[in-house]
């Protein structure tokens, strides 16, 4: 039987696995302990980010106990509504350190001096400040304590212990100010962490209407921006999609569908942008896939179609100069020598698969349905065969010792145990979902899906040719399968002469996203950001962002053996594509080749399908 308390940790969990910004909080262990601690004594799991931090100040500002005697107290202390007092001054120091941002972006504090300025606002006093009035010392004396909320960095200075509570409480300051002094702030990316904290905490049906008001007045003025206006309409969107997701089962009524019309409109147009920077294209691409969902039955008609039809030929693969790397992992399946292959025709999908599309996947069953993995390893791994996954030479111990060697140094450091060690190599092995999946870098709806092994993406392909067929996508002759490596290879623009990128024989920046790139982004972004750098009509994303898995043996180019692509023959695939991670700069060209054991799954390996017809 399951207690009130299991039940309330049950939807906690659930709660942070369904908000990217809930899910980055709970990353940091002091606000994760907050998470529950307010949970616990609220009785009330928080929806969103902005919910929690208001939850967590009412614990800390409202329902803290006074220890002070009332015959001791400061007068203050007897006035009614001190404690919206105290929550409005600290509200207005956020806005002051968040002002001071806007400015100095490395500025993360205020001085003790200067918090009279947030108590006058907050207090709306219009006599002029004195240091001795009994409200005043009494909140300089709370305010010092921190009480959670705020550090004394210094004798003099004063920040937020996170800035999470930063940025929430100057958006609770923000949201009190009349629209146009909120739309000239906006105009500044600074403030808009802040007025999406303050919109989902708005959980009320009046609160959604004051979002709603403040999407409107952003569009607005967005609208009237023109080329300028871009910043202010991803945040109208994005306060759209904290609309939706508070309210996940009303119709949106006439106002909100127009709003939404118009900013997917403006943010469909920045996302492929050229001369947008891939932050704000990545941005443009979540808010327009979150503004329009769409459902797995809707997309599956346009798979097939989507896809890219590589005709029949024989294409070089390879390189005709060695690549002599001086990394053990490279050197035994060099690029070299090129050879020709004949290849059928078939085609293959314009992008990696997404966490949209792998979501179906996940949820009609596909981990737990048997016919969607192959006979042999992946079965036995999606079942978690003990006597298969601790075999002497089994995935657990391949797993471990590739660990050991991403965190040699760790370990030597004593960051990182023997304990932490098998730890992370359950979590890689004892799962049912992707290793990220709730992880909130990698998991909106159109990044590629990552964290996924060998025997994941054949499953998938299993799973996704079962259900086209249902559908009458795919006749009873066509499947679904992941490439092998020559086939990859020739599915890039530009490899019928031997180029080594798909736009050409020369690097140009802004043509994938890779580490080495300008601007370069710590995660994945959404699929599709770099169209011009395809073909016409060619698959994007060949080069960079995640690498992708294939059918093939990592074999070299001069082995004999017959079987290169063979499913039932045990050892490492062929990875191909680089990614955003890789510090190899030659893993930017279409012919490198690289490997990974199948159980492996990183923060930057996906893969894409091809479809073929016996």
């Amino acid at each position: 039987m399951t207690t009130p308390e299991g039940k309330l940790s049950e939807r906690l969990i659930a709660a942070i696995r369904g908000d990217s910004a809930l899910a980055s909080a709970a990353r940091v262990p002091y606000l994760l302990h907050l998470l529950v601690v307010s949970t616990e004594r609220n009785h009330e799991v928080p929806t969103s980010v902005g919910h929690f931090c208001r939850l967590a100040s009412e614990e800390f500002l409202h329902k803290r106990p006074r220890r002070r005697p009332a015959a001791a107290a400061e007068p203050c202390l007897l006035r009614p509504g001190y404690d919206t007092e105290i929550q409005r001054i600290i509200e207005e120091i956020g806005f002051s350190i968040t002002s001071l941002r806007s400015v100095h972006a490395e500025t993360n504090s205020i001085s003790a001096a200067a918090v009279q300025e947030p108590i006058q606002r907050a207090l709306g006093e219009d006599l002029e400040f004195d240091a001795t009035y009994p409200a005043v010392v009494d909140y300089m004396q709370f305010i010092r304590k921190g009480h959670g909320i705020l550090a004394v960095d210094t004798a003099t200075q004063l920040s937020f212990r996170e800035n999470l509570f930063r940025d929430y409480f100057a958006g609770c300051a923000l949201g009190r100010r009349d629209s146009e002094t909120i739309v000239g702030l906006c105009r500044h990316p600074i403030w808009h962490a802040p007025l999406r904290y303050w919109a989902s905490a708005r959980t009320t049906a009046e609160g959604h209407r004051l979002v709603t008001g403040t999407a409107a007045e952003l569009a607005g003025a967005a609208e009237e921006a023109g080329d300028g206006g871009l910043p202010l309409w991803l945040l109208a969107g994005e306060l759209l999609v904290i609309l939706a997701a508070a309210r996940p089962d009303a119709e949106p009524y006439g106002l909100v569908r127009r709003l939404r019309r118009s900013v997917s409109e403006a943010v469909a147009t920045a996302r492929g942008d050229r001369g947008q920077d891939l932050e704000t294209r990545a941005r443009a691409a979540t808010v327009e896939a979150q503004l329009n969902p769409s459902t797995w039955e809707e997309r599956s008609g346009s798979f097939l179609t989507d896809s890219c039809v590589i005709p029949a030929g024989e294409y070089p693969v390879g390189s005709a100069i060695p690549l002599n790397s001086q990394d053990d992992k490279y050197r035994h399946i060099d690029w070299f020598p090129q050879r020709t292959e004949s290849i059928g025709s078939f085609r293959i999908s314009t992008m990696p698969v997404t966490n949209r599309d792998y979501a179906q996947f996940v949820a009609s069953g596909g981990y737990q349905d048997l016919d969607c993995w192959p006979d042999g390893p992946a079965r036995l791994w999606v079942r978690h065969d003990p006597a298969f996954i601790d075999a002497p030479d089994g995935p657990r111990a391949g797993s471990t010792d590739t660990q050991r060697i991403h965190l040699s140094k760790e370990m030597r450091e004593g960051i990182v145990d023997e304990e932490s060690l098998q730890e992370y190599v359950d979590q890689l092995l004892l799962r049912r979902v992707p290793l990220y999946w709730w992880d909130p870098r990698y998991n909106r709806p159109t990044q590629p899906v990552v964290g996924v092994n060998w025997w994941e993406a054949l499953a998938y392909c299993r799973w996704l040719t079962k259900r086209l067929r249902e559908r009458n996508v795919l006749d009873g002759n066509s499947y679904a399968d992941i490439p092998t490596e020559a086939e990859w290879e020739c599915s890039c623009p530009g490899r019928a002469t031997s180029d080594p990128y798909p736009w050409g024989s020369e690097w140009q920046d802004g043509m994938a996203h890779v580490r080495t790139a300008e601007g370069w982004t710590q995660r994945s972004v959404p699929v599709g950001l770099f169209p011009w750098a395809a073909g016409e009509g060619g698959p994007q994303d060949m080069i960079g962002n995640v690498w992708e898995w294939t059918r093939s043996l990592a074999w070299s180019y001069d082995d004999p053996r017959p079987g290169r692509d063979a499913l039932e023959t045990q050892g490492d695939r062929i990875v191909r594509g680089g990614s955003w991670f890789s510090r190899e700069q030659r893993a930017r060209m279409i012919q490198f080749r690289s490997y990974d054991p199948p159980q492996n799954a990183y923060v930057d390996l996906g893969f894409r399908v091809a479809f073929y017809t016996r």
